[in-house]
C-alpha cells in the first residue's frame, strides 16, 4: 500500500488527476454491472428474439440462430419499420439462448461505448490534435462519465437490451466508423485494411435507428464535398465504397414497406423544411435543458486541459464561429427524424440518450478547437502584454490548480448528494441494490417464471411486481391479455394467454 501511496506522489499533475478521474469511473460502472444481474428481458426483446429462441430450442445451432435473426430483420423491414441492421442485432438478445445470459446486456453496451468513445477521441485529438495522451486520457475520463452517468434514460441505455441495441450500440458503430476513415486518411500505408474494416460499420449506421442513420448520412455527404472540394483524390477513392454502402443501406432503411405500415398511424407528417425548423429549435430547447451542474462541472475541468494541448497544435485552427454552428446542425440534425414523423419534441429516452452523448461530444471538441483559435490568435500578436498574459495565466494555474480541483471534487460530491437518485445512473443503482428493490425484482421474476414455465397450463395468472426498479423495470405486461406485451411473453414460454393479476 505504502508503494502505491509513493508512486502516486511521484506523478505529474495530469497523471495524477488522470488516476483519479480513473479510480471513479472503474468504481462508478461496477455498481451498474452488478445492477445488470438483476436484469430481465422485457417488452420487445421478447418479439423480436422469438423466432431465434425458437431456433435455439429446436436445433441448439448458432447458424440457426443467425439465420433466424436475418429472417426476423425482413420480417420488420416488410411489416413493421426499416432499420434492418438494428432488427438483426435485437433479434439476437442474450436470453435467446438462456434467460441467465440477460446479465450480459449491460456489459455489452458499456464495452462499446467506452471503446467506441475512447477509439474515437484518440484519433480525433491525438492523431488529428496531437495533443498528448495524459491530456487525451483526462477528457476521455470524463466525457465517459457524463456520457454513462448524466443520462435521460439510462434504463434504456445499458438494461434493456432492444432499447441499447438499437441506439447506444449503433451510435457506437457510428464513432467507430468515422473512426477508422479518420484512420484511413491519415495512414500512409494499410489504408485499404481500414477501409474494408468501415463497411460492416457503414450498413450498421445506414442500416440503424433512424437518428443515427441520418447523422452518418449528413456526415458522410459532408466528408465527400470536402474531400472534392480539397481534391483529395487518393482518400477519395477509399472514401467512395463506404460512402455508397451506407447510402445503399440507408435507402432500403427509409424507404421499407414497414415504415408505411407503423407510419399508417400517424396523423400526418411535418413538411421536410419545417421538421428542419423545429428541429434545430428543439435544439436550443435541449442544449438549455442538458446544460446542468455536472456538464458545467466538467467543462470547468476541461478549461485548462484544453488550453494546456492549444499549445501543442501543429494544424491551423479557423473559423471557430463556423466550426460551432456546423456542430450545433449536426446536434440539431438528431431532431429530425422525429419531428418529421411526428411533428414534436416528443421522443423515447432511448433516442434522447444518443442525443445526449452527441451534445457531450460536440461540447468537449468546440472547448479544444476553441482553446486552440483563441491561443494561435493571441500568439499572431506576440507582445510582451500578450506574453504577460500568458505568464500569469500559467502561475495561476500552476499555483492553484490542485486547490480547484479538490474544491470542485467538493462541490461535486455535495450536488450528488443532495439531488434525486434518478439524476446519476450509478446512484440510482445504488439507491435501488441499497434498497434492495433489485433483489426483490430479480426473485419476483423468477417467480414469474417458475409459474408461465408450468407444463400443461396454457392459461397463466401472473402476480403483478411489489416493486419497480427504476433501472430494470420499465415496461410490464398489463391487464389485457390481448396487449402485445402480453402476447410476446406468451409466445415466448408457449401459452395461449397471459394475463396480470393486480394484487399488490
Amino acid at each position: 500500500m505504502k508503494s502505491y501511496i509513493s508512486r502516486f506522489k511521484n506523478l505529474s499533475f495530469y497523471q495524477k488527476l488522470y488516476s483519479v478521474l480513473l479510480f471513479i469511473l472503474i468504481i462508478s460502472i461496477l455498481p451498474i454491472l452488478y445492477m445488470g444481474l438483476f436484469s430481465h428481458p422485457v417488452g420487445d426483446d421478447y418479439n423480436y428474439g422469438m423466432n431465434a429462441h425458437l431456433a435455439w430450442e429446436q436445433t441448439g445451432s448458432v447458424f440457426s440462430v443467425l439465420k433466424a435473426a436475418v429472417e426476423t430483420a425482413e420480417i420488420e423491414w416488410h411489416g413493421y419499420q426499416g432499420p434492418f441492421a438494428s432488427a438483426f442485432f435485437m433479434a439476437l438478445q442474450p436470453a435467446v439462448i438462456s434467460e441467465r445470459l440477460y446479465c450480459l446486456t449491460p456489459f455489452i453496451m458499456l464495452f462499446m461505448l467506452i471503446v467506441a468513445t475512447s477509439v474515437f477521441l484518440y484519433v480525433v485529438l491525438v492523431k488529428c490534435f496531437q495533443i498528448s495522451k495524459i491530456q487525451y486520457k483526462i477528457t476521455t475520463c470524463i466525457l465517459l462519465l457524463l456520457s454513462i452517468e448524466v443520462l435521460d434514460t439510462p434504463s434504456e441505455a445499458f438494461f434493456w437490451y432492444c432499447g441499447a441495441v438499437h441506439y447506444v450500440f449503433m451510435h457506437s458503430c457510428m464513432l467507430l466508423l468515422f473512426s477508422v476513415l479518420l484512420l484511413a486518411f491519415l495512414a500512409k500505408r494499410h489504408s485499404l485494411i481500414y477501409m474494408l474494416l468501415s463497411l460492416p460499420l457503414a450498413v450498421c449506421c445506414g442500416g440503424g435507428n433512424f437518428v443515427t442513420a441520418l447523422l452518418t448520412m449528413v456526415l458522410l455527404v459532408f466528408s465527400f464535398f470536402a474531400l472534392l472540394i480539397f481534391r483529395k483524390r487518393e482518400n477519395l477513392l477509399l472514401f467512395i465504397p463506404t460512402f455508397f454502402t451506407a447510402g445503399a443501406a440507408f435507402f432500403l432503411n427509409v424507404t421499407a414497406p414497414g415504415n408505411f405500415v407503423r407510419g399508417a398511424d400517424i396523423v400526418s407528417n411535418l413538411p421536410p423544411a419545417k421538421a428542419i425548423y423545429y428541429a434545430f429549435q428543439y435544439g436550443l430547447t435541449y442544449i438549455g435543458k442538458w446544460t446542468n451542474i455536472y456538464l458545467f462541472s466538467a467543462i470547468l475541468l476541461l478549461i485548462p486541459i484544453t488550453w494546456s494541448a492549444a499549445a501543442h497544435l501543429s494544424i491551423k485552427l479557423r473559423f471557430p464561429g463556423l466550426f460551432t454552428f456546423f456542430s450545433y446542425c449536426i446536434f440539431s440534425s438528431m431532431f429530425t427524424p422525429i419531428t418529421y414523423a411526428l411533428g414534436t419534441a416528443y421522443t423515447f429516452g432511448r433516442t434522447l440518450n444518443i442525443i445526449m452523448q452527441t451534445y457531450y461530444l460536440l461540447l468537449i471538441l468546440n472547448l479544444f478547437y476553441w482553446s486552440g483559435w483563441l491561443k494561435q490568435t493571441l500568439q499572431a500578436f506576440s507582445s510582451e502584454s500578450f506574453e504577460h498574459v500568458f505568464g500569469l495565466f500559467h502561475l495561476l494555474f500552476q499555483t492553484y490548480r490542485k486547490k480547484f480541483v479538490i474544491f470542485l471534487g467538493l462541490f461535486l460530491l455535495f450536488s450528488i448528494f443532495i439531488t434525486d437518485e434518478r439524476s446519476l445512473t450509478t446512484k440510482s443503482a445504488l439507491h435501488d441494490l441499497g434498497k434492495g428493490y433489485a433483489q426483490t425484482y430479480h426473485r419476483e421474476t423468477l417467480n414469474r417464471i417458475a409459474l408461465l414455465s408450468m407444463e400443461g397450463v396454457d392459461e397463466v395468472w401472473i402476480p403483478n411486481y411489489t416493486v419497480r426498479p427504476w433501472l430494470l423495470d420499465f415496461e410490464d405486461i398489463t391487464t389485457d391479455p390481448e396487449h402485445w406485451r402480453n402476447k410476446g411473453l406468451a409466445s415466448w414460454y408457449k401459452k395461449k394467454i397471459v394475463h396480470l393479476s393486480v394484487i399488490y
